[in-house]
């Protein structure tokens, strides 16, 4: 964070105690006022990123936790997430942690292997990379058809995917 140096006129009352008087320059009012204004729009952002951060950490707890599940898991008869399908939820889930844009869970998928899902008001977008090697991107809400998006295990879906999820979560 910028640092601003402000004239400090120091008094010592005694050997352990400093009292701090700031003197502001005059005509300098519009300036420190704008210093501060950003300084706080730092500490807001600062703030997000640790939400974001701490979001992450539990979303890696949860993929850690999916990794050792069990074929029927769910007691319907679900495969548990192939390794892969692990690792490609976890290359996603560090791409979306780069992008500051993080989903609201990750979820091992009925169908075999893992979901990573985004929810938003009434929307809700999931990408699922199943253990068959398949990536579906899919996006509903409750007033319009599902969008269905099939997809490649690369980076260039998964940019792709990105885009699409936020522009759809977001707008």
């Amino acid at each position: 964070m910028p640092t601003i140096a402000l004239p400090i006129k120091r008094v010592f009352s005694e050997p352990r105690h400093v009292r701090e008087e700031i003197t502001w320059p005059s005509g300098s009012s519009s300036k420190i006022l704008t210093f501060f204004k950003h300084s706080i729009a730092e500490a807001g952002s600062t703030s997000k990123f640790l939400q974001i951060a701490k979001t992450y950490q539990e979303l890696r707890s949860s993929l850690d936790a999916c990794a050792t599940l069990a074929d029927n898991w769910d007691s319907y008869g679900a495969a548990k997430p192939a390794k892969h399908s692990i690792e490609a939820a976890d290359r996603f889930l560090q791409g979306l942690f780069a992008a500051l844009f993080m989903p609201s869970r990750v979820i091992p998928s009925a169908e075999g292997g893992m979901a990573v899902y985004f929810s938003s008001d009434n929307k809700t977008a999931y990408m699922e990379y199943r253990n068959s090697g398949e990536v579906i991107l899919a996006m509903f809400d409750d007033h319009s058809e599902p969008i269905i998006v099939e997809l490649a295990e690369n980076d260039a879906d998964e940019y792709r995917a990105l885009s699409l999820i936020r522009s759809y979560i977001t707008g």
